[in-house]
């Protein structure tokens, strides 16, 4: 028995056996680096795919906002135009002066102010802030009146201004 493990722990067989471990700690190593690196890959491919995705995004709705026409060539012309449309009951047309995103809410938000019979009390405030001075950005794309009540505008990139917020 003895004999045996003394033919077992050979410097050779020693050699062989170190070096089959530090092959082994090798390819370890490396498959450890080849999945991190694949890994990094698939993220960047992840990221990259967000960003084509936001980017077309960004492209359809800059496309939108240049085919809107509806709006006033100023902040004020813009209020005066939607103030007239909600006036007469024209709500479709009334939610089409606000930003695009937000003319949908509108439109509701709008035949709800309707059916409560609150038309005047919703338009009272907005008439006095035509009296209002309000203000442009630094940038001139925005505008807001701040009395009686908050009116934001933005500047469309065809040149139409749009509510933003009430």
């Amino acid at each position: 028995m003895m004999n045996f493990i003394n033919k077992l722990v050979t410097k050779r067989n020693m050699a062989i056996a170190g070096l089959t471990a530090l092959g082994f700690l090798v390819f370890l190593i490396a498959l450890n680096y080849g999945l991190e690196k694949y890994n990094q890959s698939k993220q960047w491919q992840e990221i990259k795919k967000s960003a084509e995705a936001f980017q077309k995004a960004e492209q359809e709705l800059y496309q939108k906002m240049m085919a809107d026409t509806y709006g006033g060539k100023t902040p004020e012309e813009t209020l005066d135009m939607y103030i007239e449309a909600v006036e007469k009951g024209d709500y479709e047309l009334a939610s089409r002066y606000f930003v695009v995103e937000k003319q949908e809410e509108w439109k509701k938000e709008l035949f709800e102010i309707e059916k409560v019979n609150k038309k005047n009390v919703f338009l009272e405030p907005l008439r006095q802030s035509k009296n209002s001075e309000g203000e442009y950005s630094e940038s001139q794309q925005t505008f807001a009146i701040y009395k009686p009540v908050a009116i934001n505008f933005i500047l469309y990139p065809n040149g139409i201004w749009k509510i933003s917020e009430i």
